[in-house]
């Protein structure tokens, strides 16, 4: 399985094209094998479609405040074999287990996506931020003292 870090933002699609050496690369010679999508923007979850292979995975973790729509270029009218995991649940906990167990065997590092720390007793004001996407958040992480 190949796996792939993706950067998130105005200029991510630059920065892929970068580690690619400038060109856009043949979806169907090219891509990785899945994508996860945990920040909920229309923008990330067609970047995550876009960088998978032909009958790649895309798991969606994101919570989505509007609507999400599916670009057809990117999925390829429907004939890229793609599969799309929006759900938690049921099976969401064995999925969780082992995005888990990647993050932990060092595989992928998903601290510069926290861009912002509350105490567990400032949640409702951790909760309206994020909501309301103010000040750049991308993901909160809460702590517990």
């Amino acid at each position: 399985m190949r796996t792939s870090t993706r950067e998130t933002g105005p200029n991510s699609g630059a920065a892929t094209r970068r580690r690619r050496g400038g060109q856009h690369q043949d979806r169907r010679q090219r891509g990785v094998d899945a994508s996860i999508e945990a920040l909920g923007l229309q923008q990330t979850f067609e970047q995550s479609l876009r960088v998978i292979k032909p009958g790649g995975t895309l798991s969606s973790l994101g919570v989505y405040a509007e609507s999400l729509t599916i670009p057809l270029d990117a999925f390829c009218a429907g004939l890229g074999d793609h599969r799309i995991i929006t759900s938690l649940c049921p099976g969401g906990k064995e999925r969780m287990r082992r995005l888990m167990q990647i993050i932990d065997s060092g595989r992928i590092d998903l601290g510069p996506m926290v861009t912002h720390r509350y105490p567990l007793e400032q949640i409702v004001d951790a909760y309206d931020l994020f909501s309301h996407q103010r000040d750049g958040v991308l993901k909160i992480a809460l702590e517990v003292s």
